[in-house]
């Protein structure tokens, strides 16, 4: 699978962060946390984030992180915008977070 440029939105830099991604499915990004954004000791560097910058959910591995693409790429179309998704009433955060935890080895990235 070949990798893009990605551009994160972090509240802590003022400046675009920029990683390479790949695309797993349609709307997900699956990326390494960039060293200057890690935390102390974090364990969790593989990202599983959405094409607007946002990220969703942390994993150990990339395969990990593939795998939750894989498990969440029909709950909704992810290559909707992020506020289009946020104001959606249909959208069932509280499915979506349930369907992470149960299938797979996320630590969920609220927002």
């Amino acid at each position: 699978m070949q990798s893009t440029t990605h551009e994160l939105r972090v509240r802590q830099n003022a400046t675009p962060v920029l990683v390479q991604a790949i695309e797993p499915q349609p709307g997900l990004h699956v990326y390494m946390q960039p060293e200057e954004l890690q935390g102390p000791g974090e364990q969790q560097l593989w990202r599983l984030g959405h094409h607007s910058g946002h990220p969703l959910a942390a994993f150990e591995t990339r395969a990990e992180a593939e795998r939750a693409a894989a498990v969440i790429a029909d709950y909704t179309d992810w290559t909707r915008s992020a506020e289009d998704l946020r104001t959606d009433r249909d959208f069932d955060l509280t499915g979506y977070y349930d369907q992470l935890m149960e299938h797979t080895t996320a630590l969920i990235i609220a927002r």
